[in-house]
């Protein structure tokens, strides 16, 4: 069966459906789960040194730590979730591009519950960018959940 369910958050409430059904599966099929948060480089707050050369690093790390302060928060809802419906519940921030982050956290016998859309919404016409590129990029089960604002 699965080793662990990986539930990637961004944060926003259509990302938090994705979490709540991969936290269900984790209880149904009684394995831990893994919540995951992501900063990625191009998306702090818009900012990034690549793109705004005139832009200090002191601002960019200082961008950088709200986004983490932000993931704590996030997974801080995580856990009260999965500790409301009794789950085991490790919780990761990571740095980098999201699809390669959650990818390597996943191991072939692990189920990753993502929604279809996350913090930028309907962005691609079928599903959003991160979660096909997480498709295309895992040996893992995929589930994606769909979700509407």
């Amino acid at each position: 069966m699965y080793g662990k369910v990986i539930v990637p958050t961004d944060g926003s409430e259509l990302s938090l459906k994705g979490v709540k059904e991969g936290l269900e599966s984790a209880k149904n099929y009684d394995i831990p789960a893994l919540a995951v948060y992501v900063v990625a480089p191009d998306t702090l707050s818009g900012w990034s040194a690549h793109r705004y050369e005139d832009v200090s690093k002191e601002t960019i790390d200082i961008l950088r730590d709200h986004r983490k302060k932000e993931g704590e928060k996030v997974l801080n809802k995580v856990k009260d979730m999965a500790d409301e419906m009794g789950i085991e519940l490790k919780v990761e921030i990571k740095e980098g591009e999201p699809y390669e982050e959650i990818t390597d956290l996943a191991e072939k016998n692990d189920l990753i519950y993502m929604s279809s859309h996350g913090r930028s919404g309907i962005s691609s016409l079928f599903i959003g960018s991160t979660t096909d590129r997480v498709i295309k990029n895992t040996e893992a089960t995929v589930a994606v959940v769909k979700a509407k604002n």
